[in-house]
């Protein structure tokens, strides 16, 4: 490496393959094996955090002591170039440090990995990720204990293998044994060797193994504790989406726009389903199902949020995620590649940029995503409405127009939800109940929750108070009842 070389690389601080140190300690072999469990980088020794030349005199060991030393210290060993640049009047030592082909490395027993400008110690999760990866393996390849060819229902292989075909991704003949496709696949080896992709994707009762693979629903009322509604999409994997879906949709509003100079009028939801549904398909295909944890979906007044257990790939951080050109690197592959067989998803790497253009489309502020607590997030804010500032600045002007212009239905929804439905039934059969009465009847909401509900519902015709709050009594029209 030469002087001009080593003087730009320092410039350009990229902390996620730099590391600055003035003298050579532990902390250097253990930032070798984070570089080592990543993408490879440099260890400058002898230049302080500011870039500048260290004031220390560097000790006496030869070049080929600070080679051994990381290689006796890390396991499997860590073979770094170690050489002298002039730097600053001076002379430092460079370590070039290669990532390890076999992964992961370990120093003293524990294992690191390149976050930023930090070593991050690994979890026993991230652990078994990163050797599957260094493998070639995926973590939803391996064999579920104690499952079975009768474990799995057929007729969702067959819905596979129908619904690939029609996309054009997969080739199956019509009478061709779903089994059989199954083992070309080498989604199953044997009657007694299913893996966990085929397991989640086909199983009868996939929660019998995997009781964390649920997508958790819930609608929060304004103070954002009282439960307005909830649903627990169970059930193989690629049906869970669309029931995700569903609860969403009728869980938030949704308005009749009319741009100008046109005719006919267009739905617009408060957030964009093909952004919502690309958000829930990434969460159910990239999760890590070894979490005990289940995804959650809340719907808040101000806000959607969809979270999922297992953060980013050990390697893979946040600004790589948001790069439109990054490569994909799903956790479970298998998961993966069928949902890209069956349409769930379209093209590998570009959900985060098909979310970001329906945000903009519908209106709505671009999502933030959030990589913490062993969890990935996506947080949603409402599209600007009528007589609200649009505080989007990336939004179209064609978006922004439409928005401003347009005009909400006074339902809101096009029919009651299935709490509410159930409230007007109980409401129908016992007009004089109370809120806490219906609350103890339904069992799965607060008085608070159905006083939120009877408030929309009375705005909108479907139920109306008649007499005092003590004496009077809910009168229900038939027609809200009926389909």
């Amino acid at each position: 490496m030469t002087a001009e070389e080593l003087v730009r690389i320092v410039e350009r601080r990229e902390a996620e393959r730099l590391e600055l140190k003035e003298s050579f300690g532990a902390e250097v072999v253990e930032t070798a094996c984070a570089f080592a469990n990543a993408g490879g980088g440099y260890i400058v020794v002898g230049v302080d955090d500011k870039g500048r030349p260290s004031k220390r005199l560097l000790r006496s060991e030869g070049l080929r002591d600070y080679e051994n030393r990381i290689a006796t210290g890390t396991e499997p060993s860590v073979a770094v170039d170690a050489e002298k640049v002039p730097y600053g009047g001076r002379e430092v030592v460079v370590l070039r440090v290669p990532e390890n082909p076999l992964k992961p490395v370990a120093a003293k027993g524990r294992c690191y990995v390149r976050k930023g400008s930090v070593n991050h110690q690994m979890s026993p999760a991230e652990i078994a990720e990163c050797h599957l990866k260094s493998t070639g393996g995926s973590m939803d390849a391996v064999f579920v204990p104690g499952a079975t060819r009768e474990d799995l229902d057929m007729g969702a292989v067959r819905r596979y293998m129908e619904r690939a075909t029609a996309k054009g991704r997969r080739s199956f003949d019509v009478g061709e044994d779903p089994w059989e496709a199954l083992v070309k696949l080498e989604w199953v080896r044997s009657e007694r060797e299913i893996t966990r992709a085929a397991y989640l994707l086909f199983a009868k009762d996939p929660q019998r193994k995997f009781p964390q693979a649920v997508v958790h629903a819930g609608a929060f009322g304004r103070d954002g504790a009282s439960i307005l509604d909830s649903h627990d999409a169970r059930g193989n994997i690629q049906d869970q989406i669309g029931e995700a879906l569903a609860f969403v949709q009728r869980n938030i509003h949704c308005a009749l726009v009319v741009a100008p100079g046109a005719v006919e009028h267009e739905t617009v939801w408060d957030y964009p389903p093909e952004a919502v549904r690309e958000t829930l398909a990434n969460a159910v295909c990239h999760r890590d199902y070894g979490s005990p944890h289940d995804i959650q979906v809340k719907v808040f007044a101000d806000g959607l949020v969809v979270s999922s257990p297992g953060q980013l790939p050990f390697d893979m951080p946040m600004e790589t995620l948001l790069d439109p050109r990054h490569a994909s690197r799903p956790r479970n592959k298998i998961v993966a590649q069928a949902f890209y067989d069956m349409g769930i998803i379209e093209h590998y790497g570009r959900g985060i940029t098909r979310i970001q253009e329906e945000c903009r489309k519908n209106g709505n502020p671009c999502p933030e995503w959030k990589d913490r607590n062993g969890e990935f997030a996506t947080e949603y804010r409402p599209r600007a409405k009528e007589g609200e500032e649009n505080t989007t600045q990336t939004t179209t002007q064609t978006t922004q127009t439409t928005t401003q212009t347009a005009t909400r239905t006074t339902a809101g929804r096009r029919g009651p939800t299935s709490v509410q439905r159930r409230i007007l039934e109980y409401l129908k059969e016992n007009p004089t109940a109370s809120r806490r009465m219906v609350a103890e009847q339904l069992g799965d909401i607060t008085p608070d929750g159905v006083k939120y509900h009877l408030a929309r519902m009375q705005e909108r015709g479907w139920v109306r108070r008649v007499g005092g709050d003590n004496t009077g009594e809910w009168v229900v029209p038939d027609s809200e009842l009926e389909g």
